[in-house]
């Protein structure tokens, strides 16, 4: 009885995507660290061992049979990936040869639009990988408003200079008002020290005149001229004191126009702060910047920005174009795996690197070979362990035969 090791029906796999350019070393290193477990393996090449079944035992056998038929399945469908892929290798490396052997003409085709994808690339790469200290907010802020910021950076400019002035104001009205108000307190004590030397004053008058009073009644002395004196201390004693408060009271009417006139610009100032305030917290909000030194630094970076985007943009077109030329002359050579040469657009201008991918390439194919004869064997050795259960008795022929009629390969 024969088996037939393959299927005819094939899935097409998808083309898994390549990965980007800054993450393919670093995946490189992780499959060559791998790749050097995997070679000690296939070094040792892991043989299909027999089972020690008792054959005897229906439901055993049955069962021994039923995992012959799943190892068989398992190492087809793994048959089945590896020629797929095998095939699509063996597809790149005669499009290799296409390509070495195009005509000149066509091969210039080729260099010069690979060339220019190359150098666009290379360029998009460097825009996209520099870095402009600019938040998204900001970006969209810039992009709403663009035609204002240059008039809103002055703006700025000017209300914060118009802060640092308000602010040195207050503290000038500040410190004015604080003078002012040591003045009335000045003022103040003075009226109470005029009261205090007024009532001692007047204590010593009276304390006098009960002297003279006493001399007078009972020792009958003249006291016209101590009277006199009395009286002309008591007149400037009093006129001083009166002169004084009066001062005093001048004083303080100034002081406290003084003090309302400060207290009238304080406001004044106070309302300017807080609308300078106001339009300034504003104004920084609207761009989500701190101040006018920032928004300039933000706005200069945005408009680099938007001319390297502006370029990338155009790089991105003219890479469409190079794209569209190469896949043609590409097809005019009867490449199949066109696309590809995209992303590997360097080898078709560097020779060193044609012969890297060359060399991949053999590779790839010589581990699928590998994978392909390794899955091989386990087919036969599995197929053969059943050829040598169905030559022991008809009875386990008809299990052997019922087993395998459930693989839609068997024939």
């Amino acid at each position: 009885m024969r088996f037939k090791l393959f299927g005819f029906g094939k899935k097409k796999k998808k083309k898994n995507p390549l990965p980007e350019e800054e993450e393919f070393e670093s995946l490189q290193a992780e499959r060559e660290a791998e790749s050097a477990e995997v070679e000690e393996i296939l070094k040792e090449r892991i043989h299909f061992e027999k089972e020690n079944v008792d054959l005897k035992d229906s439901a055993a056998r049955i069962a021994y049979l039923e995992r012959l038929r799943d190892t068989i399945l398992e190492a087809r469908r793994q048959c089945d990936d590896v020629k797929f892929e095998y095939g699509r290798v063996t597809s790149y490396l005669k499009d290799i040869q296409l390509i070495d052997q195009a005509p000149d003409d066509e091969r210039a085709v080729i260099y010069d639009s690979a060339k220019r994808i190359v150098e666009l690339s290379d360029m998009r790469k460097a825009i996209r990988h520099k870095r402009y200290r600019i938040t998204e907010p900001q970006r969209k802020a810039l992009d709403t408003f663009e035609d204002d910021v240059t008039r809103d950076i002055e703006k700025l400019l000017e209300y914060e200079d118009l802060q640092v002035k308000i602010r040195a104001d207050l503290r000038r009205l500040s410190a004015e008002k604080k003078l002012l108000a040591d003045e009335k307190q000045d003022i103040i004590r003075k009226q109470k020290s005029l009261r205090t030397i007024s009532k001692a004053v007047t204590v010593i008058l009276v304390l006098i005149a009960c002297g003279l009073g006493a001399l007078l009644g009972i020792w009958k002395v003249d006291i016209a001229i101590p009277f006199v004196a009395s009286a002309a201390f008591a007149f400037l004693v009093v006129a001083l004191i009166m002169a004084e408060a009066r001062r005093n009271r001048m004083d303080m009417v100034i002081t406290e126009r003084k003090q309302a006139k400060a207290v009238a610009l304080t406001n004044r100032v106070k309302i300017k702060y807080v609308n300078n305030v106001r339009t300034l917290d504003y104004l920084t909000a609207k761009y989500r910047v701190r101040n006018a030194t920032e928004l300039d630094f933000v706005y200069s970076q945005y408009r680099e920005a938007k001319r390297e985007w502006a370029r990338q943009r155009e790089g991105t077109i003219q890479i469409e174009e190079n794209h569209e030329i190469l896949i043609e002359a590409l097809r005019k050579l009867g490449v199949r795996d066109r696309e590809i040469w995209f992303s590997q657009a360097k080898a078709l201008i560097d020779p060193s690197e044609m012969v890297e991918v060359r060399h991949e390439l053999n590779q790839r194919r010589g581990k699928l070979r590998e994978q392909l004869d390794y899955n091989t064997g386990v087919m036969t050795e599995c197929l053969n362990e059943m050829d040598r259960i169905r030559s022991k008795k008809s009875e386990y022929e008809a299990d052997v035969e019922r087993v395998l009629s459930q693989m839609d390969f068997y024939r």
